[in-house]
């Protein structure tokens, strides 16, 4: 987000209680994503993390004890919509986590070359 100060680009951090995070702790934790455009929000019952299960254990490991998505980082083109109930599929994603896919985990030059090609594809489609 430093080397991109587009007004395009909007960040919907949400924060769960993994690892015993509280509700409180998310003010604090903020501060790690100081950017105007990002958008902060709480999911104490980890709606969002559960709804993401299938992307993240995709041969179904975990979905059974409830372990829901969660340190993952995905990207979303503009025309994405969300509807209730229903996650829509990201654009890309990555993760940095132990046990899951090795040829998703975050790469920060990656990451920022997909978003880039993401946020290209949306401004020529306009």
């Amino acid at each position: 987000m430093d080397k991109d100060s587009s007004a395009e680009i909007v960040v919907y951090v949400v924060w769960s209680p993994q690892l015993g995070a509280q509700e409180k702790h998310a003010v604090d934790a903020a501060e790690l994503v100081p950017d105007k455009r990002a958008r902060h929000y709480w999911d104490g019952a980890m709606v969002i993390g559960s709804q993401y299960q299938s992307l993240t254990h995709p041969d179904g490991t975990d979905l059974t004890l409830g372990s829901p998505a969660w340190d993952v980082w995905m990207l979303f083109g503009s025309d994405t919509r969300w509807e209730v109930g229903k996650a829509p599929e990201p654009a890309w994603w990555e993760h940095q986590l132990g046990g899951m896919p090795e040829d998703v985990r975050l790469d920060p030059e990656r990451f920022a070359a997909k978003a880039a090609e993401l946020l290209s594809s949306n401004v020529s489609e306009e």
